[in-house]
């Protein structure tokens, strides 16, 4: 489906690059991501938060873990029972943090792929493409103490870029891999996308590869190549 544009530069500017011939096309546009389930793992998990505070607050409950383990160092039935509570504690909170933090995890991978997703059609990479680029290059994002995104480069060193204190958002991250997988971006001639000229690297940046540049590439630039309708040439 295409809609009429008259002024594609009234369009925000990541819309700019589905434009050609005076059309904008629906269909090349990227379905914007469910979020409905990060919203109901937020939601457990201030269910969970509200269940340890009827423990009591962090002080009082440090307080009784020092009590028992006070308990503990002695001898007798009190100390094995002060130590019993202690190794039932440490058992059963250690299994659910260590469930909360992989929930917590997996909830910031998802938002942050959902976010990645977006770049990647704002720099002006196929629809077709768009999963498997996102997903592939998540592992070039780590997360800091307060969950916030950090963009690294491929040697696992902090990317430099326009974000707080230089760091690279994931807006620089899909600039980049759109230089380097430009075979997946939109051609400018053909529908007013922004795909770079003289992009350099291994992967290859026109329609057709020779079988040498097919075998380098790996299996989802292969998949995403074959999917952006890229032929091998023998």
């Amino acid at each position: 489906m295409k809609i009429e544009v008259t002024d594609a530069t009234a369009l925000p500017e990541w819309m700019q690059s589905h434009v050609s011939e005076g059309h904008l096309d629906l269909t090349a546009i990227p379905q914007p991501e469910d979020v409905s389930g990060l919203k109901s793992a937020l939601a457990k998990e201030r269910d969970s938060v509200s269940q340890y505070a009827k423990l009591g607050k962090p002080d009082e409950i440090q307080s009784r873990i020092a009590e028992l383990t006070e308990k503990a160092k002695g001898t007798g039935k009190g100390a094995e029972d002060a130590q019993a509570k202690l190794d039932a504690m440490e058992q059963k909170y250690s299994g659910e943090i260590s469930a909360r933090d992989e929930r917590i995890n997996k909830m910031m991978q998802r938002n942050t792929l959902s976010e990645l997703k977006a770049e990647l059609g704002k720099a002006g990479f196929i629809a077709e493409a768009i999963d498997d680029i996102a997903l592939t290059a998540l592992n070039r994002v780590q997360y800091d103490e307060d969950g916030a995104p950090q963009v690294v480069t491929p040697d696992g060193k902090a990317m430099i870029g326009s974000g707080a204190n230089h760091g690279a958002t994931l807006a620089d991250l899909a600039k980049e891999l759109a230089g380097t997988k430009a075979y997946a971006v939109r051609d400018a001639g053909k529908s007013g996308g922004g795909k770079p000229t003289g992009s350099s690297g291994g992967t290859p940046t026109s329609e057709t590869v020779t079988r040498a540049q097919w075998d380098s590439m790996s299996h989802v630039d292969r998949s995403t190549f074959s999917k952006s309708g890229g032929k091998v040439k023998d």
